[in-house]
């Protein structure tokens, strides 16, 4: 007799069961009831429990529904104590939801036809070779369908969803008269029969059931394909990093290449490689709708053997493809985080694609970060993981300088096309809030030559707040603790944080007042202030406000094919994108992140600027990369003016081990809210004496830069510590949860891996 701790799909859940015999294995599909009713579970782990306070239910049966990869569960029990959550919470990012498939009855003719068939089930079947239950028993009754079954020129199918293939030779000569059609869906056959007539005619015989699994798989992406790519030769350095990641003995490899320098081209080599020798690889990018370029230089290499997994896609499509990833039928995945968990067999690689991006983190339960689930995946399956960035976190390039991780670098842009220049404005001495003289200068004289432009704010929305000149009245979002912005294009005010809306009037709504001053700029606003220069040309704004992959698409295809001359965005138009006729780049202010209260900051701003200027001069046309800031002489801008990555690292590596931060220490932070302040307070003081203070630095607790979200109010508690007292921290964290898990009121999450500690 043995115990299993079974995932519920439908209750989302961890629950025990028995079997007596034994004779199941972790990850299967299997039946069982709950609450009197069938339900499909999952076996995570065995329960080593003997007695247990309750009756425990036998397992039912086994699925035909795929099982879960060991391996895979293997992750989710590491998942569940490395980042303090839960199965539930796992499994429901892990597993697709409508990983089952409806099981259906279908009925074929078995037999050459004869005067024994009856006449309208051959006029039926001149038109189907295999029709549903449903529709069959609409042209004959249950007795008729069972006298075919028994007679064996009726033959029954139970599958799952999807109709059954009719074997021709069984048909002889009627065959050639009525088969129209291969396969049909079950309901087909139930708009012509009853239940009845097609039970008959499987007693008879005269249907056959078979077994077929469903692999069609819905369109998944709106990305238009090409179906052939010029053979990229490549060049020494790209050689040398390939071939030591193919024979090389190292499983963790960081792939430092400056922007331009073909990194995708080493991807693409290893990928192929790995295909062509049965091997699977999983390719994670930070947003798919923003690497429409990549996606179809994937998509003409690998056709129908790539499956493109990302946030829009449905929980049917998702779980398609996630079937035919875990059948074999697809060896190679490129997609967002969530691709971490992709059913790939035989894996051979995990390549992480710009792998200090932010959005690699999920910021709701599990907090996990992909990248790191890709080392411990890595680990697990004897795959090699190759991290790839011009800017590398410093975590990861640290790791790299210490032998963790092999560090691999391409130094040359592909085709030897040059860095930008990058020249400084310090915006002390310019009077112009938005376009410094200089910046006007080089639009001014990238336009004459019908060359295209991107302009960087790193802030959406016409201005940051709306202040009454007579009441002094700002417009606050009443459910969160934060000015509202103003967007000009929509004329309203919106909360950037729970997304409330208010129509703007252009009057106080306080006193009254006309007389409204706008402070701080936004993305809108620059937008129109460039209109007043150069009033004549086309400018294409990307802020994030525009909903769906299809904008971006779009977006980067007119721009691509010269629709527009400006591309005005914000931190997204850094992520990747590649226009050979974009020569200068622009950063309206480059001190926005820098000013930020958070030991990152300096990383983003370096990250966010080198990424940003990298777009520009790609190919033959050299590129300039004007930045304006008011902190000139700081390292982080000094640093990216010079295009010196290394030095920065040192500087910043320099203070983080000063002041304990990463790598030099592990972190956790404790978040938690309230709709009742005082409530919250109490039991934030609370928790923070329940932890011990002896082995970790304890910070708090302490109010959230912005103190109310949605009603919510919010503190939050800190911990910084060695990589084992840390851990031991998370067993005491456990218990913590424990104990306030079923008190309504407060909200605790953890995050073991925590971005930003604002």
């Amino acid at each position: 007799m043995m115990y299993y701790q079974v995932y519920l799909e439908k209750n989302r859940g961890l629950y025990t069961y028995v079997d007596e015999k034994e004779e199941y294995r972790i990850g299967d599909s299997v039946f069982v009831s709950f609450r009197n009713q069938k339900q499909v579970a999952y076996i995570i782990a065995l329960d080593s429990r003997q007695e247990f306070p309750f009756r425990v239910l036998p397992i039912l049966a086994k699925t035909d529904f795929p099982n879960i990869p060991p391996l895979l569960v293997q992750l989710a029990r590491w998942m569940v104590r490395y980042y303090v959550t839960s199965y539930e919470a796992v499994l429901r990012n892990m597993i697709p939801r409508d990983l089952k498939i409806k099981k259906k009855i279908f009925y074929s003719l078995h037999s050459p036809a004869s005067s024994e068939y009856p006449q309208k089930l051959l006029e039926y079947f001149r038109e189907y070779s295999s029709v549903s239950r449903a529709t069959l028993r609409k042209y004959l009754s249950l007795e008729e369908i069972k006298q075919g079954m028994a007679q064996q020129y009726l033959i029954e199918f139970e599958k799952n969803r999807f109709a059954w293939n009719l074997e021709k030779e069984k048909i002889g000569k009627i065959g050639k008269y009525f088969l129209q059609r291969e396969r049909i869906l079950a309901k087909k056959l139930e708009e012509k029969f009853s239940k009845a007539e097609i039970q008959e005619f499987l007693e008879k015989n005269y249907l056959e059931e078979k077994n077929l699994f469903e692999t069609g798989v819905s369109s998944l992406h709106s990305f238009r394909q090409e179906t052939s790519f010029r053979e990229i030769e490549l060049n020494e350095e790209q050689r040398k990093a390939t071939f030591s990641i193919m024979q090389g003995k190292a499983s963790f490899y960081l792939l430092k290449g400056v922007t331009g320098s073909g990194k995708t081209e080493v991807y693409l080599s290893l990928i192929r490689k790995a295909f062509q020798e049965g091997k699977g690889s999983i390719f994670l990018v930070p947003e798919i709708s923003l690497t429409p370029q990549m996606v179809e230089r994937f998509q003409g290499e690998f056709q129908e053997n790539i499956a493109i997994l990302h946030s829009r896609l449905s929980s049917k499509e998702r779980a398609e493809e996630w079937i035919q990833l875990y059948h074999g039928k697809k060896k190679i995945v490129l997609g967002v985080r969530s691709a971490i968990f992709a059913p790939v067999q035989n894996l051979q690689y995990i390549i992480i694609d710009e792998e200090h991006e932010s959005s690699y983190k999920q910021d709701v339960n599990p907090k996990y970060h992909a990248r790191q689930l890709a080392l411990k995946r890595a680990m697990l399956e004897g795959a090699k993981l190759i991290l790839g960035s011009a800017t590398p976190s410093i975590e990861s390039y640290y790791y790299a300088k210490h032998g963790i991780y092999q560090l691999l670098e391409l130094n040359q842009r592909y085709n030897q096309a040059k860095m930008p220049d990058i020249e400084l404005v310090d915006m002390k001495e310019e009077r112009d809030l938005f376009f410094s003289q200089r910046l006007l200068e080089e639009i001014r004289n990238t336009l004459l030559r019908k060359e295209q432009i991107l302009l960087l704010l790193n802030r959406k929305g016409y201005s940051t707040y709306i202040q009454c000149q007579d009441c002094g009245h700002v417009e606050e979002c009443n459910h969160c603790s934060i000015k509202m912005s103003y967007y000009a294009s929509k004329r309203i005010y919106k909360c950037n944080y729970c997304g409330k809306v208010i129509k703007y009037t252009g009057r106080c709504s306080v006193c009254g007042s006309e007389h409204l001053v706008h402070s701080g700029k936004g993305i809108e606003r620059v937008e129109e202030e460039l209109k007043q220069y150069f009033p004549d040309i086309s400018i294409l704004r990307v802020d994030g406000d525009q909903k769906g992959k299809q904008f971006f698409e779009q977006a980067y295809y007119d721009f691509l094919q010269g629709k527009y001359q400006v591309m005005i965005g914000t931190q997204l138009i850094a992520k990747g994108l590649h226009f050979p006729n974009v020569t200068l780049v622009g950063v309206i202010n480059a001190d926005m992140i820098l000013n930020f209260p958070d030991f990152r900051a300096g990383e983003k701003t370096y990250q966010l600027l080198a990424q940003v200027a990298g777009r520009a001069g790609r190919e033959e046309k050299p590129g300039k990369v004007i930045i304006q800031t008011y902190q000139s002489e700081h390292y982080v801008i000094e640093k990216v003016k010079e295009n010196d990555y290394e030095g920065f690292y040192e500087k910043e590596v320099e203070a983080r081990d000063f002041l304990d931060y990463p790598p030099f220490s592990k972190m956790i932070l404790i978040g938690l809210s309230s709709k009742n302040e005082e409530y919250l307070k109490q039991k934030a003081e609370e928790i923070f004496q329940m932890i011990p203070k002896d082995e970790a630095d304890m910070y708090g607790p302490m109010p959230c830069l912005v103190y109310r979200v949605k009603d919510r109010y919010r503190y939050q508690i800190f911990m910084k510590g060695s990589r084992d007292n840390i851990e031991k921290y998370k067993k005491i964290l456990r218990k913590v949860l424990s104990k306030y898990q079923t008190e309504e009121e407060i909200r605790i999450s953890i995050d073991a891996e925590p971005l930003n500690m604002i």
